[in-house]
């Protein structure tokens, strides 16, 4: 079920507009949906796009590992490899440039 207040949405002036092709099927499943609702299907789309756009983006920003992944990431963290000559002068030149940036 769509969480979303109907009244708040509907008051927002909207000034973009996006134009989505599709088949008879889903525009009927649309309007059923939105007369479940007692909303227009501008308000029901609206909702449904952005609750799907805030799913998708959440799912994309969180990493789940594996127990072995995570005991592997774990692991790395308490021992990490050594630093590298070139690291080591790169830290170096790092520090210099930062000391004497004034």
């Amino acid at each position: 079920m769509l969480d979303f207040d109907a009244e708040a949405r509907t008051e927002k002036k909207h000034t973009r507009s996006t134009q989505v092709r599709h088949d008879d099927r889903l525009a009927s499943l649309i309007e059923r949906a939105a007369l479940a609702l007692a909303v227009d299907k501008s308000v029901f789309l609206r909702a449904a796009i952005e609750r799907e756009a805030t799913r998708v983006l959440d799912l994309q920003s969180r990493h789940t590992l594996t127990r072995e992944d995570a005991q592997q990431f774990a692991a790395a963290l308490d021992a990490p490899p050594a630093p590298t000559p070139r690291a080591l002068e790169a830290a170096r030149n790092y520090g210099a440039r930062v000391v004497h940036a004034d």
